[in-house]
């Protein structure tokens, strides 16, 4: 268990400056997010003309995912070798702004497709990187708590971000929403090219023999259930359209839907993230992931829509009680050192699971029955969980090491 007095510790102030900059980027992507799936709509396809629009959904989403998710390994361990952080966020940002403004200037559907795939790729790029500064700026006592405040303000800038996609796609046009899109990323770049140093690695002052940097089978084991908890959290967007009929749901009320996930995600990730250093953090997974299971079987059985929303919040606290103290707990088993190629493991985990729910919820859907996806992805949570009981192993000791910049 954590010394509740650790929790009292002071953040490094650059911990809410980089928060703060990820903020605007993140509502760029949550702008994005919106976007290109209307966008497309107004391409034509060089290869299969004929292609329907949900298609080309799935495919640029698939991409985004695809890309991003392999990216991350890369760069988490050359960010490593070099020990240098803050060029890689620099240069994902840069990336980020320069596709951005790209988008108004294609009009093939395969040209978006690639955008996509290079958008992907830079923004890969930045997340090992960035959660490592947000655990150098922390200790063993406080990093729970840092984690969750990242995590919160990139949830609230996603989250606001769609609505704000939508706003100006109604009154000023995607041209313009894209080139909001690149400035949010400037502001990004220019706070923290400006206000946040670079950060090192470093060895905790006390570890234990639990915490290793060996002990492979224990981020395999976090990275599996990273990657089911968002295929079980993403499944549900193959399945809006066949929710509005089932349910005689109106667009507004499905979109509160989706966003009641963001919202109670955002608002529990703190608070989990200091009870996750005061209590532990392989319990409060634990928690997440059996919660998670009877919710996403509902999932498969709601009949009103007042149901799905309560499920989607439910959702958000099965998120936010599984990703603070994963990555949390990722770091204490790596021992302060080689952050970013541990981390990254996870979090490509994280943006492979955005990428496959959907496609394992359509074609299991589409092609078996309505609640099948549902069944399997609830089955997979089990194994998940076990996995993660039997296989990691929670540091017992902390450190009072403060945070180097």
């Amino acid at each position: 268990m954590v010394n509740a007095e650790n929790t009292k510790e002071k953040l490094d102030p650059k911990l809410y400056i980089l928060s703060i900059s990820k903020l605007f980027k993140d509502m760029g992507t949550g702008i994005l997010a919106f976007l290109i799936p209307l966008y497309i709509v107004q391409t034509h396809s060089f290869f299969a003309p004929g292609i329907p629009d949900v298609v080309k959904a799935g495919i640029v989403a698939t991409v985004f995912g695809f890309s991003n998710a392999f990216s991350q390994p890369f760069s988490g361990r050359l960010s490593d070798r070099l020990d240098k952080r803050k060029s890689f966020v620099i240069f994902g940002l840069a990336g980020f702004m320069v596709v951005s403004v790209l988008y108004s200037h294609v009009s093939m559907f395969e040209h978006v497709v690639l955008l996509r795939a290079v958008q992907g790729i830079t923004v890969g790029a930045t997340v090992p990187a960035i959660v490592a500064m947000v655990t150098h700026f922390s200790t063993s006592g406080t990093r729970g708590r840092a984690i969750g405040i990242y995590s919160s303000m990139r949830g609230f800038g996603y989250g606001i971000g769609a609505m704000i996609g939508g706003i100006v796609a109604t009154y000023f046009g995607f041209t313009a929403g894209f080139y909001l899109c690149a400035l949010l990323g400037f502001i990004s770049l220019l706070l923290v090219q400006l206000f946040v140093g670079e950060t090192h690695n470093r060895h905790e002052k006390r570890r234990t023999k639990d915490q290793n940097n060996d002990g492979a089978s224990q981020f395999h084991a976090l990275s599996f259930a990273m990657f089911i908890i968002m295929v079980g959290i993403m499944i549900i967007f193959a399945f809006l359209p066949e929710y509005e009929v089932r349910l005689q749901a109106s667009e507004l009320s499905l979109s509160i839907a989706v966003s009641a996930y963001v919202i109670s995600r955002v608002i529990l990730q703190t608070p989990i993230g200091v009870l996750s250093d005061r209590y532990g953090r392989k319990r409060l997974i634990l928690y997440g992931l059996l919660l998670n299971i009877p919710v996403v079987l509902g999932l498969g059985y709601v009949t009103r829509v007042e149901e799905l929303i309560v499920l989607r919040a439910l959702q958000g606290l099965c998120m936010a009680s599984v990703e603070t103290p994963v990555m949390a707990l990722a770091v204490e088993l790596a021992g302060g050192a080689s952050v970013s190629s541990r981390i990254s493991s996870i979090t490509s985990a994280q943006a492979a699971g955005t990428a496959f729910g959907p496609l394992i919820g359509g074609f299991l859907g589409g092609y078996v029955s309505f609640t099948m996806p549902f069944y399997v992805c609830a089955a997979m949570m089990a194994i998940s969980l076990l996995v993660v009981m039997y296989m990691v192993t929670e540091p017992k000791l902390t450190t009072n090491a403060s945070p180097d910049a």
